[in-house]
């Protein structure tokens, strides 16, 4: 079992003493406790942002989850009914989302971020799983069930409600939650029910999943020790396509040409293969990189935890610096059609154009605005809905 990695999480991990120390006197779970309504929200750390339809969604600590009905000028805080931490959320269409983050807990909205219910918790995961591969009609006939069994009882005897980090979906009915420890669950209704697919990925060192992306070909996980999953199109297994690198990779990105995955120390890696063979590229900063989105075509930008964010107009082989009017650890970006960039991180919400981007930076001006003229043509394409 490995090791939590102190850098691994965008500001994740802020509850894990209350995961492992359990529900003591005086403590109420926040998997129980509705979020707050909170006037701070916008200025509190937001995690994750999306696109549902013409909305924007943004999530963060405490159970926030902001909506924007006008490419985020203006915010209104979700009902929401846990006040865990939220690391990532995902639309399918306009209507139907989910959010994960700690406590193990998966929500959805059925109305396009509005309103929320919470679906699974880490105590009815660790349930689902014990069940799961103890019965021989499911799960106990794979190979080395008993093994799934042992690790989830030795995840329980440390508070089990391990936190989920990652959450895609394919439409409104099939989906994916990762998260610590080889946890990955697989829904084919909506969330009604889920299936643990730990015996259909490669980890045997149950390693940590931190992102999940995808592109018309493929599924991907990325995680510790430079790892990255791939389950392509009508397959039923993730396999290893390891980078090389033995740091954490935060996420990956792919326009269907181009597999970029990034991470810790300013660390790139492309692969124009499916992940077959990596080149490392030169980021430009050694700060840990926590967000990309590609635009159009081969332009690619990434976000990190010291604020800065780089341009690739090359699919992610070189990078430029951009300038930013504001800026604060990054923990996620979103371009909307309209020309606008929603970024999220540790200071909660900022806005930049990308024409404006593209004006103040040295060498990358045409390609820029070129790439915020064609963000129009995006309409309907969800590329932050990952993260």
């Amino acid at each position: 079992m490995q090791i939590l990695d102190k850098s691994a999480c965008k500001a994740v991990l802020l509850t894990a003493v209350l995961l492992v120390t359990g529900y003591g006197e005086g403590f109420e779970s926040p998997t129980r406790v509705p979020a707050a309504m909170s006037e701070k929200m916008l200025m509190s750390p937001l995690t994750a942002v999306t696109s549902a339809g013409a909305r924007t969604i943004a999530v963060g600590q405490r159970g926030h989850i902001a909506v924007s009905e006008d490419g985020g000028r203006s915010w209104r805080q979700a009902m929401v009914p846990v006040s865990n931490d939220l690391v990532a959320v995902s639309f399918a269409d306009g209507k139907n989302g989910w959010a994960v983050g700690h406590g193990g807990v998966v929500l959805h909205s059925r109305d396009g971020g509005d309103s929320w219910e919470l679906q699974l918790d880490g105590q009815q995961t660790s349930q689902l799983v014990l069940d799961y591969y103890a019965d021989p009609q499911r799960g106990g006939a794979v190979e080395n069930a008993q093994l799934f069994i042992d690790r989830e009882n030795n995840l329980l005897s440390y508070g089990g409600t391990q936190a989920l980090m990652a959450v895609h979906f394919l439409d409104a009915s099939n989906g994916f939650v990762v998260g610590l420890f080889n946890r990955i669950l697989r829904t084919s209704d909506g969330g009604k029910t889920w299936e643990p697919w730990e015996h259909r990925i490669e980890n045997p060192d149950e390693l940590h999943f931190y992102s999940m992306s995808a592109d018309s070909q493929a599924l991907y996980i990325t995680g510790e020790q430079g790892m990255v999953w791939r389950m392509g199109k009508g397959e039923q297994h993730f396999a290893a396509i390891p980078t090389g690198y033995t740091g954490t990779l935060f996420g990956s990105v792919s326009n269907g040409r181009v597999l970029v995955a990034f991470g810790m120390r300013g660390s790139v890696f492309r692969s124009i293969d499916a992940g077959a063979h990596w080149q490392q590229a030169q980021s430009g900063t050694s700060a840990g990189i926590t967000s990309g989105m590609f635009l159009q075509g081969d332009e690619l930008l990434l976000g990190s935890l010291s604020g800065e964010m780089v341009l690739s107009t090359d699919g992610g082989a070189s990078f430029d610096g951009v300038n930013l009017k504001r800026t604060m650890p990054l923990f996620g970006l979103l371009a909307r059609p309209d020309g606008q960039l929603t970024l999220v991180g540790a200071a909660g919400v900022r806005h930049e154009e990308l024409s404006g981007i593209a004006q103040q930076t040295v060498g990358k001006s045409a390609a820029l605005n070129v790439a915020a003229e064609r963000i129009s043509a995006l309409q309907g394409v969800n590329d932050g809905r990952d993260r």
